[in-house]
C-alpha cells in the first residue's frame, strides 16, 4: 500500500502544473456542496494542514495549533501531510485527533485545493463546523481557480493586508487579517554556522523551490552580494535552499549565478526549526529580495532575532519593514512572468528589486556595526506585533472567547 501511495505521489508530481491544478479543482469539486454556516466560530477548534511539511503552509498550521494549545483553547489536529497536498519531511508531535461534531475547522490549504482537502477530511468531520480558510497569495488579484475555495469556506483569515485585499475581490464573506505568530524555539546555537562561515560578515537568505524560484528571487540576492563584495574572502553568503528537485532548472540557474564564487555557500538539507533559527542568529544581515510576499516569514523571524533585513519594499513585508527597522529596497513593477509556472500571471504585476540599492545596503551594514545594531534593536521591538500573545488575542476575538 505504501509503495502504491508513493508511486501515485511521484506520478502526480511529474504532471505539469496546469493539468495537475485542473484535476485538483475539477475532480475534487464534483458533487461537493457548501456546508451550512453555523454562524459563529467557536471552540472546539480543529486545525487541518500539512503539519509535517517543511513549507510555509506547514509552518502556518504548526504555529496555529501551538498558539491554540498554549492559550488553553480546546483544539485538535487533522494532518493532511499524507495526502497529495503535502509531504512528511518533518516530525510532528502528536496532538489530539480531530473528531466529528460542532465547532470550528481552521483549514490551512490554498483555495484551489480546499475541495480536495475537505474530501480528505470527510463529511462527518466537517459537518456542523464553521470552516475558516487560512489563505496566502502573493499577487494583487486571486486567480480564477481560487473561486472553488471561495464557495466552500465561511470565513477567511489572511496574514497581511496585502492578501486580504486580494481575497476581498472574489470572496464576499468575512475576511480578517491575522498575522502569524513568530516565537523563538529552544536550543538556538549560532556557533556552528559562524564556524562554517568564518569570522567575517555573514549574509543569509533562504527559499523553498516549491514556493516559487522566480518569486523568491534568490538570483537577485546573489547578484547584489557579488556586486557588493566580489571575491572578498572576509564575507560569506549562505543560501538555504529546500526542495530543489521541484524545479531542477531553478537549481541550475542558481549554481550558474554563483559560478566559482568561493564566498557563497548553498545548504540543501532539511532543518529543524531550531537549526533554521540558529542559522539566522549567526547572520549579520538577512536578505529577502523577493518579487512578492503574502506574509514574509523569513523577514519576521529575522526581526525577532534582532537582525537587520534587506528586503524588497513591496507587498506584505512593506507593512512591517521600514527605514527605522530595516533596509527597504526600491523596486519597479513588472509583469508576473514565471517560467516555473507557479505565479505565471502576466496580466498582473510584481516587483523587480533594485540590485544596486541592495548592494549598497550590504556594504553599509558591513562597514557600520552601529547601524546594524540600531536597525536590529528596533526590529526586535517591532516584532512584538508577531508575538504569540498578539496572535492569541486575534483568535480569542474571532472565536468569540
Amino acid at each position: 500500500m505504501t509503495f502504491i501511495k508513493n508511486l501515485i505521489g511521484k506520478i502526480w508530481r511529474l504532471l505539469p502544473r496546469g493539468p495537475r491544478r485542473w484535476l485538483f479543482v475539477t475532480l475534487s469539486g464534483l458533487g461537493l456542496r457548501p456546508m451550512p454556516d453555523p454562524g459563529v466560530a467557536r471552540p472546539p477548534v480543529a486545525v487541518a494542514g500539512v503539519f509535517q511539511s517543511a513549507s510555509g503552509l506547514g509552518e502556518s498550521a504548526r504555529l496555529n495549533l501551538a498558539a491554540l494549545q498554549d492559550a488553553g483553547i480546546d483544539c485538535s489536529a487533522a494532518d493532511l501531510s499524507h495526502t497529495l497536498l503535502g509531504s512528511r519531511e518533518l516530525a510532528f508531535a502528536p496532538a489530539p485527533r480531530a473528531i466529528a461534531g460542532p465547532g470550528t475547522l481552521i483549514l490551512h490549504a490554498s483555495a484551489p485545493f480546499v475541495p480536495y482537502a475537505l474530501r480528505c477530511l470527510g463529511k462527518p468531520l466537517i459537518a456542523g463546523k464553521r470552516i475558516i480558510g487560512v489563505w496566502h497569495w502573493e499577487l494583487p488579484r486571486l486567480p480564477a481557480d481560487w473561486r472553488a475555495g471561495c464557495a466552500l469556506v465561511h470565513e477567511v483569515w489572511a496574514p497581511s493586508r496585502f492578501v486580504a485585499d486580494a481575497v476581498r475581490h472574489d470572496f464576499h464573506g468575512p475576511v480578517h487579517i491575522v498575522p502569524h505568530a513568530v516565537s523563538l524555539p529552544e536550543n538556538i546555537n549560532p556557533d556552528p554556522w559562524r564556524a562554517k562561515a568564518g569570522t567575517g560578515f555573514l549574509a543569509v537568505t533562504q527559499f523553498n523551490m516549491a514556493s516559487g524560484f522566480e518569486r523568491k528571487n534568490p538570483l537577485a540576492a546573489i547578484a547584489a552580494f557579488r556586486r557588493a563584495f566580489g571575491a572578498d574572502a572576509d564575507v560569506c553568503l549562505i543560501i538555504k535552499m529546500l526542495n530543489a528537485d521541484h524545479w531542477p532548472e531553478g537549481e541550475r540557474r542558481l549554481r550558474a549565478a554563483i559560478g566559482n564564487a568561493k564566498n557563497i555557500r548553498v545548504e540543501t538539507g532539511v532543518m529543524s526549526r531550531s537549526e533554521v533559527f540558529s542559522l539566522l542568529a549567526a547572520a549579520d544581515v538577512v536578505i529577502s529580495l523577493h518579487r512578492s510576499e503574502g506574509f514574509g516569514l523569513l523577514a519576521a523571524e529575522a526581526m525577532l532575532l534582532g537582525k537587520p533585513v534587506i528586503a524588497t519594499n513591496w507587498s506584505s513585508t512593506a507593512e512591517f519593514l521600514n527605514a527605522g527597522n530595516s533596509c527597504p529596497v526600491p523596486c519597479r513593477m513588472v509583469p508576473a512572468n514565471d517560467p516555473q509556472g507557479n505565479y505565471h500571471y502576466p496580466d498582473q504585476l510584481w516587483a523587480s528589486p533594485d540590485v544596486d540599492a541592495a548592494a549598497h545596503w550590504l556594504r553599509e551594514l558591513r562597514n557600520n556595526p552601529e547601524l546594524r545594531n540600531r536597525l536590529g534593536g528596533r526590529a526586535r521591538q517591532d516584532a512584538s506585533q508577531f508575538s504569540v500573545q498578539a496572535y492569541q488575542a486575534h483568535m480569542r476575538r474571532l472565536l468569540s472567547i
